[in-house]
């Protein structure tokens, strides 16, 4: 099992922080491959001794070790012939994310956006792109009252508002919006995480959570976007399912 299968095969045991390491390395294979420890522990902001650790959970002395390998496990899986291309990878994650998706689950959404006071919208970073996309296509019903805030901006919310965040791994950007519904500063809507971390470590503070399936690294395919993508696919199925819904 070479360390891309590894790392692919070892995700449902990894901690917060070992996942949040995983999901770099599936977003950026090639800076993980290529660049030294201090200069990942400086832009990718994991420390040297969590990187160490990373590597010392899957078999490895230290993470330089791992590096070694994953760079030349990377090279052979794209040089294979029979790789899926970045299109292929892409479609069959839109594919998983169809057959997934619990569309009674998503016909309850969308009555609750048409019943409560207003829904609001919220996404960072690769996140924000699904969030905006989908407020820009709930502005053609009439009968839901859409927005999207901006999350460094104290927006005060109601009982009966809807609250849709958009969160592939950590949230870390949520935190203080969180803080602020536990110390009583703000009142707490209705809240649903979309995710694709079955882990989310803010997973406890929503009422409801969806966790979609994303792309794995197997491939070697170059897939930076998967999360967004299947995001968007999200957003395409709940817009579809709008005109049947009650």
């Amino acid at each position: 099992m070479n360390t891309i299968e590894l790392m692919d095969g070892s995700v449902s045991s990894f901690s917060k922080t070992d996942r949040a390491i995983y999901e770099s390395i599936r977003k950026f294979p090639d800076t993980f491959a290529t660049s030294s420890v201090t200069q990942l522990s400086l832009s990718a902001g994991f420390s040297k001794p969590a990187l160490t650790r990373f590597a010392q959970r899957l078999g490895f002395s230290g993470f330089v070790e791992f590096q070694f390998q994953f760079a030349q496990d990377l090279e052979q899986a794209r040089a294979r012939t029979d790789a899926p291309t970045s299109a292929e990878v892409y479609g069959s994650l839109l594919k998983a994310v169809e057959e997934r998706l619990d569309r009674s689950q998503l016909s309850a959404l969308i009555d609750r956006m048409r019943t409560s006071r207003h829904t609001y919208l919220m996404g960072y970073n690769l996140s924000r792109i699904p969030a905006e996309e989908l407020n820009i296509a709930l502005q053609f019903h009439a009968d839901i009252a859409v927005s999207f805030p901006q999350i460094d901006v104290m927006q005060r919310f109601m009982p009966d508002d809807l609250l849709i965040v958009y969160s592939a791994v950590g949230g870390d950007s949520y935190k203080g919006l969180l803080h602020e519904f536990k110390i009583g500063r703000n009142t707490k809507p209705y809240m649903v995480l979309v995710t694709t971390n079955s882990k989310h470590p803010l997973r406890r503070h929503f009422d409801e959570v969806i966790v979609l399936p994303t792309a794995t690294i197997t491939s070697g395919s170059r897939t930076v976007l998967a999360d967004t993508f299947a995001f968007l696919m999200f957003n395409d199925i709940l817009t579809a399912l709008l005109p049947a819904a009650s």
